[in-house]
């Protein structure tokens, strides 16, 4: 009986790792879908429900859509005004401005990352689909006039491996850094607006 009680004490230990790894090789990252707006256009594959990470982010801002879209299709400039993207290269005639199916490289979270725009309606939306090693994702906005300014609305949905160990590693991360990314568009568009 001893004995019989010696190896469970040794084996429960070595039983719960086995278990907590085969969780963990099965946790996805939380995704919170109220939020997801029902106005945006997602490709196959990439719609929130279907994705291994999904996050939304929204704003408003005091400035015209016309304002707002120049900001964000400059891309050349981002780097200037959003800290977390870097070294962008933009395959278009200027080399600084995004235009419909254009194709850029730059990084992000200090991953690099090639893009192609998909969707490009002017002073409305813009979606670019993203790969990295590991991950595929479809980032998108979206600038809705309203009188006074624009609500703007930025998702993003991922898959792969590397967006499953990112976003369990970083949960907040990704929204956080839209947040951000938001708050210096907002910025920079009231400001470049009102002068």
């Amino acid at each position: 009986m001893k004995t019989l009680l010696m190896a469970v004490n040794i084996l429960l230990p070595v039983l719960s790792v086995g278990l907590s790894t085969a969780r963990d090789a099965n946790e996805r990252p939380a995704k919170e879908l109220t939020a997801a707006s029902h106005q945006i256009h997602w490709p196959v594959g990439f719609e929130p429900k279907n994705a291994d990470a999904f996050v939304h982010n929204e704003i408003w801002i005091q400035a015209p859509a016309m304002v707002i879209w120049n900001n964000l299709i400059t891309a050349g400039d981002w780097p200037g005004w959003y800290s977390n993207s870097l070294d962008v290269q933009v395959e278009s005639s200027d080399r600084r401005t995004l235009q419909a199916k254009t194709a850029f490289t730059w990084k992000t979270f200090g991953f690099p990352i090639q893009s192609t725009i998909n969707e490009f309606i002017p002073f409305s939306r813009i979606g670019w689909f993203g790969n990295g090693t590991g991950i595929k994702a479809y980032h998108t906005w979206l600038i809705v006039e309203k009188e006074g300014g624009c609500q703007v609305i930025t998702e993003e949905s991922q898959v792969g491996p590397s967006a499953i160990k990112f976003n369990i590693e970083q949960p907040t991360a990704m929204h956080d850094a839209h947040n951000w990314w938001l708050t210096a568009l907002k910025y920079r568009s009231e400001h470049s607006a009102s002068r």
